[in-house]
């Protein structure tokens, strides 16, 4: 078998991605919401009136937005990175969660926290962790020569940040 030439394969995953889901599927692989979600919330929310199809798009939809559905934090209440950005404590860090699922980032993603704090990543590092982990560990520390350090826990890499808010 001959390998695809180059300008087919970006055609193909594309294909793969808009591709319906088999009816018998639908609970197989692409149920990850209710499982996150659970049996009762699931029911109530009417979500299990969906077809597959229409299951599978509202998941890749969560996926690829993943900051779209964290939970909102009165303004008044939330507290501010660019707070701790200017604190003049030098050895400042956060310890916190992102709200919600986390499947990665790439430059110019921001990051919301439990604590309310937004963080985006200012370089052009990037994390795929291949599943949405929910509510994952995370610290955020000061850099040697400024600037601020993003770490998730469970991974080795690190994003240099900014405060978002």
């Amino acid at each position: 078998m001959r390998p695809l030439p180059l300008p087919t394969l970006p055609l193909f995953c594309v294909l793969l991605l808009i591709a319906p889901v088999p009816a018998g599927a639908q609970h197989a692989d692409v149920d990850p919401l209710r499982q996150r979600m659970g049996e009762a919330t699931f029911r109530d929310a009417g979500l299990d009136h969906l077809s597959a199809a229409q299951l599978a798009v509202l998941e890749r939809w969560l996926t690829t937005h993943p900051d779209a559905m964290v939970d909102a934090v009165p303004a008044s209440t939330m507290p501010i990175a660019s707070a701790v950005s200017h604190s003049s404590n030098p050895k400042a860090a956060v310890d916190s969660r992102i709200a919600g699922s986390f499947v990665g980032w790439h430059k110019g993603t921001v990051l919301t926290l439990e604590n309310g704090q937004r963080w985006q990543v200012s370089d052009d590092s990037t994390l795929t962790t291949g599943h949405a982990i929910e509510r994952p560990g995370v610290q955020v520390t000061r850099a040697l020569f400024g600037g601020w350090w993003l770490r998730v826990d469970g991974y080795n890499t690190r994003a240099r940040v900014r405060p978002a808010n």
